[in-house]
């Protein structure tokens, strides 16, 4: 049957190089435990979960922890406390002997398994830790030299994750404090530090979650800041106030002390040094996060985590927007051999917009410069620089009250 006159329209689909809403995210989370026969084995990557029922079904749950003395569950229950439904969370449960270090270190079958084998969705990072009990710790810096250590294999690991494309922050345990703030390592210091913007240092603990078991005593809650983190847009800092309290009775440091305890200038050197942890507003119920401090200078473009996730995402969507112009043809100008204009105005568009339609109030701006004296005839390569102008942060804001007499 022939059919009537008319004009055909199909639409097409998948040209903008978009990503999926919400998966910004999405978050990996390194337990200890034990495996659980018929449903896991340790080391696998289990989820991606999108609740705490979907532990419980692999046999993670309450019973579990307590059986095994770990916070595998409670880290996951933390997790979804804090996130919108659907958010999902894939889970790798390891052994009690298993170092941070270890799992950190890109040649180990720990974080590279969990980050590659997940193709590049997670862009969180937990990594916890309740060690065995014949494990003996070393310290240093007021912490165990194994989260020293471990910080240095993420910068490896960021590192060569990144040439992958496949862009993510982490946050560590920074467990077992030993108590002495002045003594506490300086994660901001550029000589003494770790310079590392890849990863954040959680010191803060839910006290009444940490006292109700001996080997709680000295966690750190990564499952609250990662579920934090993963509820908000990428721009915005985990401790923003509008974005309420984080349902905490009672907080501590990992040393198990309360915050009330420590001194205002107790809290101000450990903020300084670039610790996270829980924090009480005058005039507000509830605790928040201090900042969102990253490991690294404060002179460091990405020494908080809300800029690291910024261009994180835009490094992203620059992957998807460009991989689709990969061995495609190029239009040079004729008499240079160089870049045509057509080309390059093509190329600044693709990203601008991509970005711009994407990261609309995650960002101020943003601006793609391509240099059309490049010869892509005999290097075949198209030089790009992307600058992306982040919104800013008010971490003070200063008001002057004075009293007044109009009739005077």
């Amino acid at each position: 049957m022939s059919p009537l006159p008319n004009v055909s329209v199909t639409l097409s689909n998948g040209n903008l190089g978009r990503v999926l809403a919400g998966q910004d995210g999405t978050a990996g989370l390194i337990v200890t435990g034990v495996a659980v026969a018929g449903q896991f084995a340790l080391g696998d990557i289990l989820g991606p979960y999108t609740a705490p029922s979907d532990a419980e079904a692999n046999g993670i749950n309450a019973a579990y922890d307590t059986t095994n003395s770990v916070m595998a569950y409670q880290h996951i229950v933390d997790f979804f406390n804090r996130v919108p439904k659907g958010t999902k969370l894939y889970v790798m449960v390891v052994a009690t002997t298993v170092t941070m270090t270890q799992m950190c270190d890109p040649t180990n079958s720990y974080a590279k398994k969990l980050l590659s084998q997940t193709n590049g969705e997670i862009k969180l990072l937990g990594i916890t830790r309740i060690p065995d009990g014949a494990y003996t710790p070393t310290f240093s810096g007021q912490f165990e030299q194994d989260l020293h250590d471990a910080i240095a294999k993420i910068k490896l690991l960021q590192a060569e994750e990144f040439g992958f494309k496949r862009p993510f922050r982490a946050i560590i345990e920074g467990r077992n404090f030993q108590g002495t703030v002045a003594s506490a390592a300086d994660l901001r210091n550029v000589s003494t530090g770790p310079n590392a913007n890849q990863v954040m240092v959680m010191i803060g603990q839910d006290y009444d979650v940490a006292q109700s078991a001996v080997y709680k005593n000295k966690y750190a809650a990564v499952g609250i800041a990662l579920g934090r983190a993963a509820a908000i847009p990428v721009h915005r800092n985990i401790g923003r106030v509008k974005d309420g309290d984080l349902g905490i009775t009672r907080a501590s440091l990992s040393n198990g002390a309360l915050m009330a305890t420590f001194t205002d200038a107790n809290l101000i050197t450990l903020n300084d040094r670039g610790y996270v942890f829980f924090h009480q507003h005058p005039q507000k119920a509830g605790y928040f996060f201090n900042d969102d401090h990253m490991a690294a200078p404060i002179t460091d473009d990405y020494s908080q985590l809300a800029y690291a996730r910024v261009v994180d995402k835009a490094a992203r969507i620059a992957v998807a927007t460009y991989t689709d112009e990969i061995l495609d043809t190029v239009q040079v100008d004729s008499t240079t051999g160089k870049l045509s204009l057509p080309t390059v105005k093509h190329y600044q568009g693709l990203i601008e917009s991509a970005i711009a339609d994407q990261m609309t109030g995650e960002i101020s701006g943003v601006i793609c410069t391509i240099d059309p004296d490049q010869n892509v005839l005999s290097t075949s390569n198209i030089a790009v620089q992307l600058d992306v102008t982040p919104v800013g942060t008010t971490r003070t804001i200063s008001v002057t009250i004075a009293l007044t007499n109009p009739a005077a």
